[in-house]
């Protein structure tokens, strides 16, 4: 997904500071083009998640996607209703609940196909 709404210098001057920096923290981008940086980092992230055949989502898409609110999300993950995530650990030994977008657009499909029987 190309990025058209961010200014076409701050995008070439990110991309090559991009280039020659590792960037550990958002803080260590130079201020001027931090946001566009920013963008630049997460699209980059989401060609990366496609590119291993699969977009990820976590909760708060799922509820901006669906409008379920979180408790009953989790009720239904519970009563086998809604696919279950994938536990991802992080460096803090906390885990974080992620989905595969197919997983929840099949689940939307077959929702929608038993609306209209």
């Amino acid at each position: 997904m190309a990025l058209p709404m961010l200014n076409r210098d701050k995008r070439i001057r990110a991309n090559e500071w991009l280039a020659k920096n590792t960037v550990t923290d958002y803080k260590d981008i130079p201020r001027d083009i931090r946001y566009t940086a920013e963008r630049l980092i997460e699209d980059a992230h989401r060609t990366q998640q496609r590119l291993h055949g699969e977009l990820y989502i976590n909760s708060e898409k799922i509820r901006k996607i669906t409008t379920i609110k979180r408790t009953k999300l989790y009720e239904m993950i519970k009563n086998g209703e809604f696919p279950k995530p994938i536990n991802m650990e992080n460096d803090k030994d906390t885990t974080r609940k992620i989905w595969t977008a197919s997983s929840v657009y099949n689940w939307m499909q077959q929702k929608a196909e038993e609306r209209s029987e």
